[in-house]
């Protein structure tokens, strides 16, 4: 859902692109943050569900234990394809193998080598003395991705933290982002509040900064309590500084969290707040910072809502991206700047990798600059017909989907023209019959002239595979004969919706016409579908998942914005579409009529 919220200052931004949302991965354990290494594959950090050996106390659920199992993973997605590429990482997880600790990120230097980063969630001390795996609160070198177990051991944050304990907290590790820039490492410790760093060449961590505590209200006792930081992202932005957001520890209200930018001393400065259990930022190429919350509304308010915020580039404005997440971990922009999202990930065998899309805006321009025509014979029925075409440079088979235009009561071919030719820049072969037939009027007198019928869809199909067969012909081989598509004027329109529905309407089929496959979408001007010509009762249009657009001018006197509109409604299946067209009249896609008297669907 995209929705737009009102900024800090109460200014309403207009809201992001609309996104489209694809799941790329699913049925991971743990998903947590996420890297595109230099072989343009995305790799995500699988904290895993534990296992059945040594337990420690749960940090977050009273009672609970977490028990070690060496289920952790780093997954590969790459072209489609999701492989576990490391495993065997240590895990420790609830009995239902939810509420993980394991690998936390996975990141990439400048020379391509992989590293993983180990969290623990615990006092070290529990790491050494009861779990007895080493690799916990770790960031370790990746030796390889063939899917095994080689790992090596390049810096303890446990032993760190043990040591030191910079914020003068509870003794806690938990390392949980990761980066890496000008051969230095970066680590946000969570349960430390601190942020951690070490250059290659030294064997010395450093402290960079702790984050600070402050006092909250705990809902419960109504006492005033101490609440903890608890970082949890680090990116760097458009000017060169660190930013960090924070998940706040208890009691973990909503509007708690914030971002903090350091500045040049290496201090944390409030840059952005009023946000939710942060558990991951970045930015984009604008200098816009995306914020990801696991748990938008307060994680203990019972509901598993996630969402993704985005600020503008001059932190004045904020729109909600997305709030269709359930408890989200990790996020990860790409080079063309589709968003990656790791989802669902605290419940074992339940996580997924979201890509995130923004739909490309439309461009109404052509996309040939020069079509040609030429008349041709329909060999069925013996109508005359014109055939539009772009010229396209370099053309391959089977380019061009056909259109056929089903003509308005009365209203030669030629007056199309104009609208023909326009279609046919975008790319079709846009065929304009002169259908002649005799009806008989309800007074019993019949009548021959120009109106359209639903077996010209099969007829004109069927030449337009004979002409794309003749190598004579203006348009061999370079249309696609499995594509058919209708356009539509008036009575036309009514014939399309017809043969949309694969009905024999008496009106507009002399009752042998059967929809071919070959028709995959329809759009008309200016029509409507009645039982009746101005009965007012519009039947279900049963399209079939054959996608349907309506365009009526705001004008039109014959076939009213509210018949189609009404029509419109009554369209059963998506896509569908109703577009209208300020100031014009009915005909409003023909030539200038020069005098014509035009007549009404109902002559």
């Amino acid at each position: 859902m995209i929705e737009t919220v009102v900024s800090s200052d109460s200014e309403t931004v207009n809201t992001l692109q609309k996104l489209r949302v694809k799941v790329i991965a699913s049925g991971l354990d743990g998903p947590r943050k996420l890297s595109f290494g230099s072989d343009g594959a995305l790799y995500v950090a699988e904290a895993g569900r534990g296992g059945s050996g040594a337990s420690i106390p749960s940090p977050s659920i009273p009672g609970a234990v977490l028990s070690y199992g060496a289920t952790g993973a780093i997954i590969r997605i790459q072209d489609g394809d999701v492989e576990r590429v490391v495993t065997g990482l240590p895990s420790l997880a609830l009995p239902d193998g939810g509420d993980a600790t394991g690998v936390n990120d996975v990141a990439f230097d400048a020379a391509g080598n992989a590293y993983a980063l180990l969290g623990f969630a615990s006092n070290p001390a529990n790491r050494d003395s009861i779990v007895q795996v080493p690799d916990f609160a770790q960031l370790v070198a990746i030796d390889n991705f063939d899917g095994g177990s080689s790992w090596t051991r390049l810096i303890d944050f446990g032993a760190y933290e043990l040591n030191n304990n910079p914020d003068g907290q509870d003794i806690n590790t938990n390392p949980y982002d990761l980066l890496i820039q000008d051969n230095t490492v970066y680590v946000i410790d969570a349960g430390g509040n601190s942020l951690l760093s070490q250059r290659a060449c030294s064997n010395e961590l450093e402290l960079e900064t702790v984050f600070p505590t402050r006092s909250a209200i705990d809902p419960l006792t109504g006492q005033t309590v101490v609440q903890q930081s608890v970082p949890t992202a680090i990116t760097v932005g458009l000017d060169g500084a660190f930013y960090v957001g924070e998940f706040t520890g208890y009691p973990l209200q909503a509007g708690a969290a914030q971002v903090y930018r350091l500045n040049a001393a290496g201090q944390p400065e409030t840059y952005a707040g009023g946000f939710t259990n942060i558990v991951d930022l970045a930015f984009d190429q604008a200098g816009g910072l995306y914020v990801l919350e696991y748990d938008a509304d307060g994680l203990l308010t019972g509901s598993d809502a996630g969402a993704l915020i985005y600020v503008s580039p001059d932190g004045k404005t904020r729109t909600t991206v997305t709030d269709a997440l359930l408890n989200p971990t990790g996020l990860e922009i790409g080079s063309d700047g589709d968003i990656y999202i790791s989802n669902k990930g605290f419940v074992a065998g339940q996580g997924e990798i979201l890509q995130l899309s923004q739909e490309k805006p439309f461009n109404s321009g052509s996309i040939y600059d020069q079509v040609k025509h030429y008349t041709t014979t329909i060999a069925a029925d013996g109508d005359q017909a014109d055939v539009y075409y772009p010229i396209v440079p370099n053309a391959t088979a089977d380019q061009l989907p056909i259109a056929l235009m089903l003509q308005g009561a009365l209203i030669d071919k030629a007056d199309y023209s104009d609208y023909a030719k326009e279609v046919a820049s975008y790319g079709f072969v846009v065929v304009v019959p002169n259908n002649e037939r005799t009806i008989t009027q309800p007074n019993g007198q019949t009548v021959t002239a120009l109106l359209a019928d639903e077996q010209q869809v099969n007829d004109v199909l069927a030449q337009m595979k004979l002409e794309d067969a003749n190598s004579h012909s203006p348009i061999f081989e370079i249309a696609d004969t499995s594509k058919l598509g209708l356009l539509g004027h008036s009575f036309g329109g009514f014939a399309g919706l017809a043969a949309i529905q694969n009905i024999n309407s008496p009106l507009v089929s002399s009752g042998n016409y059967t929809r071919p496959p070959e028709l995959k979408a329809g759009i008309f001007y200016g029509t409507n579908f009645q039982t009746a010509e101005n009965s007012g009762v519009f039947p279900p249009i049963d399209n079939q998942g054959i996608p349907v657009g309506l365009i009526v001018g705001t004008l039109d006197g014959v076939s009213d914005l509210g018949e189609t509109a009404s029509t419109y409604v009554k369209i059963q299946d998506p896509t569908k579409a109703l577009i209208t067209v300020e100031g014009a009249n009915h005909y409003g896609i023909t030539i200038p009529c020069q005098g014509i008297d035009f007549i009404s669907l109902n002559d």
